[in-house]
């Protein structure tokens, strides 16, 4: 059977049996080794794959995909695995070791997917540099090369597919990038290790500019207590009043005034993400497209705030375009990395001092 007959049995095959994506250890033709550990070089045909797949649902970011690439198998180098420059196809084939109930595993038997993008059987193995089970990889596949063919072992099949599944398909959205990679592996561990490669290739690809451009602190009170039974969804940056507020990568900027955030700018970053920072004291320049590091405002406690220590309301919504919903992410990591000239501490403002503002 060609391997376009299999999907309509997989959609059936994956609900059924609830199969999942194998991570981490694999076998390729010839050997074994382990997926590479996560770093931020990617070879040149395995990123494109992965920008192409940036923000296919709301909140869903390139890097993310990339971090779940560099954990399941090195960005497709695994075994001394290469991705053809012209298709995309990653040889020699990444395959997953058999499932055969041992090693902690569950024993799934190849049944009916024996001959599956070379399966021999007698188990199922992940398959590709994205190690998809086979029906996980049916269930969502996406033929993002327009060859007629989804392939888990094309990258851009293979990238495109991770997307679709983490997205929860084209009309869903990550709202919480852990949840989303619980549904890849529902594993702490796992989560952790693509989460930081996520992050160490953000920074590699070309990091943000420090949104304070001055002595800033700041802990990460991501998901604490807010009025009115919320939680927090940003990074409260604490600075003198009056220090420079920045673009933190080139974008289209709005200046805009509400209740709960004050004076805040809304920019729309050229890298696909959405930032947004509140209770400014005053703007700088004009609305419209700016470069990085152009001043928009000055930090200051206007909207809820007002009364308090002055400082930044600072969020990162990646893939967000206008009209979708907030989808915002944890932007401490991101804020302590472009900010590292001025460190984090412990001290400053307790939480319960900041802002209770959330993006609208």
């Amino acid at each position: 059977m060609g391997a376009k007959g299999w999907v309509a049995a997989a959609v059936v095959a994956a609900l059924a049996a609830g199969v999942l994506v194998m991570p981490l250890a694999v076998a390729v033709a010839g050997g074994s080794r382990a997926a590479a550990a996560p770093v931020a070089g990617i070879p040149p045909r395995v990123l494109a794959a992965y920008r192409a797949v940036d923000g296919w649902c709301p909140g869903l970011r390139w890097q993310l995909v990339a971090g779940v690439g560099a954990v399941e198998s090195g960005h497709g180098t695994s075994g001394g695995a290469v991705a053809d420059p012209a298709n995309g196809e990653v040889a020699p084939e990444i395959l997953g070791i058999p499932l055969d109930g041992r090693a902690g595993t569950r024993a799934l038997p190849i049944g009916t997917w024996l001959g599956w993008f070379g399966l021999s059987g007698p188990w199922q193995q992940a398959v590709g540099p994205m190690q998809f089970l086979p029906g996980t990889f049916s269930a969502w596949a996406v033929d993002a090369d327009g060859d007629g063919v989804a392939d888990p072992n094309d990258i851009d099949d293979a990238a495109a597919t991770a997307a679709n599944y983490l997205c929860g398909g084209r009309a869903g959205a990550v709202v919480d990038e852990a949840a989303a990679l619980r549904r890849y592996n529902d594993s702490a561990d796992y989560v952790a290790r693509v989460l930081a490669a996520a992050h160490a290739i953000a920074g590699a690809s070309g990091p943000m500019l420090c949104p304070v451009a001055g002595p800033t602190t700041f802990t990460d009170t991501w998901g604490a207590p807010r009025s009115g039974g919320r939680r927090h969804q940003g990074v409260d940056m604490f600075a003198a009043e009056g220090t420079p507020v920045v673009a933190p990568v080139a974008g289209v900027v709005e200046l805009r005034a509400d209740s709960l955030g004050g004076l805040a700018f809304h920019l729309w970053g050229d890298d696909g993400t959405y930032y947004y920072g509140a209770h400014l004291s005053a703007y700088e320049g004009t609305p419209g497209h700016v470069e990085a590091g152009t001043v928009v405002g000055y930090v200051g406690n206007t909207g809820d705030a007002t009364g308090g220590p002055a400082h930044l309301h600072f969020e990162i919504h990646h893939g967000r375009r206008r009209g979708d919903p907030p989808a915002p992410v944890d932007p401490t990591p991101a804020a302590a990395a472009a900010c590292r000239s001025h460190p984090t501490t412990p001290g400053g403002p307790t939480p319960a001092a900041a802002s209770t503002t959330e993006v609208p």
